[in-house]
């Protein structure tokens, strides 16, 4: 007995023709509409309110200590707050005296520039009496996009009269006390994730910007290809918060489509298709990772496409020009393999599951081959191997050198493609010692239960009573059933001999069984992001399941998405930065202790 998808009771590929097979799975005109909705509520839900689509542009880069300038307000004021936004460098020190007369000064605050602060708005409240301020750098390494000082009582930049450089000799900045304060309209009173950088977007969405400008990247503890990708947006539209997420919130919308197609693909049906894709949208993984700049997004998209093509390629038959086409899924499978790898090294692991599902495959077209009798089996399947050592070696390689061409043209070393080798020692190095503890890391067992999710942003400066948070957490309905799910699929798909179980289990396991020998001590519960619409899948394959057992099971179908709907409403603030009271973060939000936002 062979693995089959429809859980009937022929082996699968016997027993209905191969067009009844293709007709099963062609798009109908309300799979077209379906999707077009789903697509479009799903890019509503990634672009609305995504940040900012204007920030300071302009920067004053000191050369040597002692650089600085004196602001004049012309009247005496009262100064409650300054906001300063920095750009790429964040090191070195500076210091801010007011004045009264222009005479006496005093210590308003020492500034520690830092990288966790690259094009985020610095706040320090502090309330003085001063018509001067003066800024003088202690030592150099940042770049100054834009200072404001607010009085309170407006919530305005209080206005400048005039701007005098400190004379100093030998000065090699580039720009000036004037390019400081010349994007005033842009300087916020209170920072937030709309108007700032915040978690790892300091890292990414940064490097993206120094690929354009052909600046030293900073980050280079991942591969460059998801950098790459988000420096379309910010070619696009500027190093505006809206750019630098943009391309995520593009392919957070685009997974909507590709994991429709996928359901359709192997479930064969409409309703399984809208079902789970529906699931994908109330998923609070998809959500977040769709609204900022972070690269975890593309790579889980690609590995969609690849497993779901390596399962397409286990069910083109080498009869009847199916073995063309099972190269072509092959292809697919090796390029989007490719793709994903370039972007981090922890889709790699998903490389082991693809071999072991192309294998299996590969057994059974000769299996079946040998049964019907076919001549050539020899020459199709060691054919099919040495394709498969350029899809799935060559290309990928080729892919993940390529990555690297914005990197090179950036980097300041005198760098080229002979250094390759030394950047994946480096990165290796890293991560094999990344010891430094982190107060939302979390280990591999504990994220299948949502122990601990990321706390990736916190507001400030809120009114009293007033919490706002963003946080890498899932749909609990989805993550903890989706777990029961994918187990109970596992026992009875097994006895049934369903491909699509096995393709869920072995993706799952190449996956996850890596992080419980992976040499990382730190990790983080956005590492389990690539299993999430695994869990989907099992979801929808008990649903059927039950469906085709039970009378009410089309009821209890509804009734399990509606749920869904309604807990993504109902963690929504904490998924997108919503304000809302503290009270109800606690009480309603905050289901387990350990989750800590």
């Amino acid at each position: 007995m062979d693995w089959r998808t429809d859980g009937r009771s022929y082996p699968f590929g016997w027993g209905t023709g191969e067009s009844d097979e293709r007709r099963s799975r062609r798009w109908t005109r309300i799979d077209w509409l379906l999707v077009a909705i789903l697509t479009l509520v799903s890019a509503l839900a990634s672009f609305h309110d995504l940040g900012n689509r204007s920030a300071p542009q302009t920067f004053w880069k000191p050369g040597v200590s002692g650089e600085g300038f004196v602001v004049d307000f012309g009247e005496l004021r009262q100064v409650d707050r300054l906001n300063l936004y920095e750009g790429p460098g964040a090191t070195g020190k500076s210091k801010i005296e007011y004045s009264a007369d222009g005479i006496n000064w005093q210590t308003y605050e020492d500034v520690e520039h830092k990288t966790s602060r690259v094009f985020t708005w610095m706040l320090q409240d502090k309330t003085v009496e001063a018509r001067y301020m003066r800024y003088t750098v202690v030592s150099t390494g940042f770049r100054l996009y834009e200072a404001a000082f607010f009085d309170k009582s407006a919530q305005t930049p209080i206005p400048i009269a005039s701007i005098t450089p400190l004379d100093l000799k030998g000065s090699t900045s580039e720009g000036g006390g004037e390019q400081v304060f010349d994007e005033q309209s842009e300087a916020p009173y209170r920072p937030d994730y709309r108007n700032s950088m915040y978690f790892d977007e300091i890292y990414h969405g940064r490097t993206a910007y120094e690929f354009i400008e052909g600046m030293e990247p900073y980050e280079n503890t991942h591969p460059p290809l998801g950098k790459d990708i988000l420096a379309l947006g910010v070619k696009w539209f500027g190093m505006t918060p809206y750019g630098w997420r943009f391309m995520a919130a593009v392919c957070g919308t685009a997974m909507v489509p590709v994991f429709y197609m996928m359901l359709k693909g192997m479930f064969r049906r409409t309703r399984y298709a809208f079902v789970g894709t529906l699931l994908l949208l109330f998923e609070g993984f998809h959500l977040v990772h769709s609204r900022m700049a972070n690269v975890d997004i593309f790579g889980v998209t690609f590995t969609i496409v690849m497993w779901y093509a390596m399962f397409r390629y286990g069910e083109a038959r080498w009869r009847a020009g199916g073995f063309g086409r099972g190269l072509g899924w092959l292809a697919l499978s090796g390029f989007f393999f490719g793709c994903a790898s370039a972007v981090k090294w922890n889709y790699l692991y998903g490389g082991a599951g693809l071999a072991i599902l192309f294998f299996l495959a590969l057994a059974r077209h000769i299996r079946e081959a040998k049964r019907d009798g076919e001549s050539g089996r020899a020459r199709r399947g060691i054919l099919t191997l040495l394709a498969a050592l350029v899809l799935f070696g060559a290309i990928p390689v080729a892919i993940y050198a390529t990555s690297y061409i914005p990197f090179l043209k950036a980097t300041q070393a005198n760098d080229s493609y002979k250094d390759l080798w030394q950047y994946q020692k480096n990165m290796y190095d890293y991560h094999k010692g990344v010891k430094e503890k982190h107060p939302y890391s979390s280990k591999w067992y504990t994220w299948p239960f949502m122990i601990r999710p990321v706390w990736y942003y916190g507001g400030k400066d809120l009114a009293p009573g007033d919490a706002q948070s963003i946080a890498a957490i899932g749909n609990p309905l989805i993550w903890w059933v989706g777990l029961l799910a994918m187990l109970a699929s596992w026992v009875i798909g097994t006895i049934r001999r369903d491909r699509i179980v096995l393709t869920v289990a072995v993706m799952y396991l190449s996956f996850y069984v890596p992080w419980m020998v992976a040499p990382r001590s730190i990790t983080f519960l956005y590492h389990y992001f690539p299993m999430v619409p695994l869990l989907i899948l099992s979801i929808v394959w008990m649903l059927r399941f039950i469906e085709e057992r039970w009378r009410y099971g089309r009821e209890f179908t509804w009734l399990f998405v509606f749920g869904a709907a309604v807990l993504l409403v109902w963690f929504y603030p904490v998924l997108t930065g919503m304000t809302i009271s503290r009270e109800w973060m606690n009480f309603g939000i905050r289901w387990l202790p350990s989750w800590g936002f």
